[in-house]
């Protein structure tokens, strides 16, 4: 944060404080002369970084208001200089503050237009200033300084007239609902109190004239003045300042206000001038009376500290990201060092698995391997499913067949060859293959029964046998009937049922397939 300088011109002298956290301390008292100012451009060079307020308590000011048209932009700029240049021609210390809008009628905006009169006693300083590249934050007055104050000195809901006392002399300032209006300097002589009474009781007097003659007051309402004097003083103040049917006088502490305002210094007397100088750096005003050029050192200051903030910000988002970055990184390590941990303990596990079991010639490598081998053969291997679905789609279509005994293998070759083929010999493992290979057989063999009352009708035994293999014999399928229900050889004698004898007891008829598919 940059130093605050204040330079307080109030005469022919210009007077240089300097504020830090509500304390007012006085380092330097400069004179117009040549040798005055070139100690003020010392003292200016010294203080390179710190900020330069120039406070004007002068008699020299003017003050206008006006009604405008409402309008923006670059035509209200327009205006309001066209207004300045024709009220303060002859000076560039000038400014235009807004009182606000009517609330009727066409809703004109009040302007207070204010000046310094008299540029020839602020050039020297100015161009002092400029020549030591002060980094100039504007020039005000008390009037503006006092404003922005005081609400923090007296309430403001109508007329006031508050009366300060400094080294100038004596200041009235008129202010309407808390906005300012007129401000007029009288200056002392002696300076006593008896002085200062006499003149706050009769300049107020004259400006409550002014105000009704300008119809900003009503003739027959009371004034109400505030006068800011240190609690010694206003004693000798009250028996001076007598309340009338135009004026109504209200003396307030100076101390008091000060610890209202901030200020941490205690007054010694009824002089306003560093209680000024606190509300001027504790609370600068948005309007001032310096031109553009005045504060080119203050514009390219604000540039820098704005760029200078953002390098901050910019250094703090970094700051916080590499933070996050790094707690991340502590709980990423935290997390490997946990999974390393876990990592041991199952090695350590798999390994105390490995010594208890049995010890085996084969190493890992060729276990492995033959695994691996293992596996191959397995997927290798054809599944029986399409052998057995053939097989119960036929015992579905011959519901009176049941199912007693099934044997499943795998035959290089069959005992006897289908109908139609030669059956070639597949070659073994490892040996030369002069011809391509025959598949090997899928082999199913069946055992079934029929029902036990067609024991006695051979003929319709051998039908749902002969049909039952018909069912499940087709293209890819070969079908052979190893045992019949009854036994039809030729060097067998077939029996009817009349020559068993009643006692032998009924056999169920049973018989024997072999289901035969190639892969």
């Amino acid at each position: 944060m940059a130093a605050k300088r204040i330079l307080l011109l109030d005469g022919p002298t210009l007077n240089a404080f300097h504020w830090h956290g509500g304390h007012v301390t006085h380092e330097g008292e400069f004179s117009p002369e040549p040798v005055g100012l070139e100690s003020l451009g010392a003292y200016v060079r010294k203080h390179r970084s710190s900020l330069f307020y120039v406070l004007a308590d002068v008699t020299e000011e003017g003050f206008q208001l006006e009604d405008l048209p409402y309008v923006q932009g670059a035509d209200r700029t327009a205006l309001l200089q066209r207004r300045l240049g024709q009220y303060y021609y002859n000076t560039p210390l000038s400014v235009a503050i807004s009182l606000g809008r009517a609330r009727d009628g066409r809703r004109d905006e009040k302007f207070l237009f204010a000046a310094l009169t008299r540029i020839e006693t602020f050039t020297p300083w100015l161009d002092t200033l400029k020549n030591a590249e002060a980094i100039l934050a504007g020039v005000f007055s008390v009037p503006l300084v006092a404003a922005g104050s005081i609400g923090k000195i007296a309430t403001n809901e109508g007329p006031l007239l508050l009366v300060t006392i400094t080294r100038g002399g004596v200041r009235q300032t008129f202010f309407d609902k808390g906005r300012l209006h007129f401000s007029r300097l009288s200056q002392l002589a002696t300076r006593s109190i008896e002085e200062i009474g006499r003149t706050c009781a009769a300049d107020s007097a004259k400006i409550f004239q002014y105000l009704v003659a300008q119809r900003q007051v009503q003739r027959g309402t009371a004034l109400r003045t505030v006068v800011l004097a240190h609690g010694t003083q206003i004693g000798e103040l009250q028996s001076m300042c007598i309340n009338g049917p135009d004026l109504h006088f209200e003396f307030v502490d100076i101390a008091g206000a000060g610890r209202s305002l901030g200020f941490k210094d205690r007054p010694a007397d009824s002089h306003a001038d560093a209680l000024l100088v606190h509300c001027l750096a504790a609370r600068t005003p948005s309007q001032q009376f310096a031109a553009a050029t005045e504060r080119r050192f203050f514009r390219l200051w604000q540039v820098r500290t704005a760029l200078a903030n953002a390098g901050w910000v910019a250094l703090a988002a970094g700051l916080l990201f590499a933070g996050k970055t790094a707690l991340n990184v502590y709980e990423l390590n935290e997390g490997i060092e946990a999974t390393r941990t876990i990592t041991a303990e199952d090695t350590k596990r798999y390994n105390g698995i490995l010594e208890g079991l049995p010890k085996v010639s084969l190493t890992p490598d060729n276990l492995r391997a033959l695994t691996k081998r293992v596996d191959a053969l397995r997927q290798r291997i054809p599944g029986i499913e399409p052998l057995l679905v053939h097989l119960s789609q036929a015992l579905n279509a011959q519901p009176r067949i049941e199912l007693t005994r099934l044997n499943w293998r795998l035959a290089d070759q069959l005992e006897a060859a289908p109908a139609g083929k030669a059956v070639e010999p597949r070659p073994r493992p490892g040996a030369a293959a002069t011809a391509v290979a025959t598949p090997p057989w899928t082999i199913l063999e069946v055992d079934a029964q029929l029902p036990i009352g067609l024991a006695s009708d051979q003929r319709a035994q051998l039908e749902l046998v002969e049909g039952f293999a018909a069912r499940l014999r087709d293209a890819k399928t070969d079908v052979k009937i190893t045992d019949r229900p009854f036994d039809i050889e030729s060097d067998k004698a077939l029996k009817s049922a009349g020559d068993r004898s009643d006692t032998q007891p009924v056999e169920i008829p049973r018989f024997s397939l072999r289901i035969a598919r190639q892969l």
